[in-house]
């Protein structure tokens, strides 16, 4: 599937403008550094819920074209690495649940794609720690390799 230099430069400028509103709001209704814990999850200074390590089966995508056109798959494979290379952060496709989960560093400024760009539109294993707020789930690969169903009954 072929996109316009100016499709992918609009979604990217879209993605980008996300972030800020959300950091925006975000700083706007931070309360006091106050936190709470629980015994099932934690809340970082950051105000982020660990849900904690998890193995993830599911498909390697890039979520701006599986949301807007559900683009994946081997077919797909070939435009995800160019979004991919462009600064676009991939995601995890859960099988089981259909969730999406986005690739997420530890440190900033680390390239979140990285191990798992050479996936791209296959089924993995991933397993990391995962984080969730405002309705988006991230996680942080720990490690990723390829899953097969008949090599995972065994």
């Amino acid at each position: 599937m072929r996109f316009s230099k100016v499709w992918i430069l609009g979604v990217i400028v879209l993605l980008v403008g996300i972030v800020v509103v959300a950091t925006a709001q975000e700083k706007a209704a931070e309360p006091a550094k106050a936190s709470t814990a629980s015994s099932k999850s934690s809340t970082s200074s950051t105000g982020a819920t660990k849900l904690g390590a998890k193995t993830i089966i599911g498909e390697v995508i890039d979520p701006a074209c599986w949301v807007i056109n559900g683009a994946k798959g081997e077919a797909h494979k070939e435009c995800m690495i160019a979004c991919a290379k462009s600064g676009q952060t991939l995601a995890i496709l859960e099988k089981k649940t259909n969730k999406i989960y986005i690739l997420a560093t530890e440190r900033p400024g680390d390239d979140p794609n990285r191990g798992v760009i050479d996936y791209a539109g296959q089924t993995v294993l991933v397993k990391g720690k995962v984080f969730s707020r405002g309705g988006l789930i991230a996680v942080q690969v720990a490690s990723v390799e390829p899953y097969s169903a008949a090599k995972a009954s065994r």
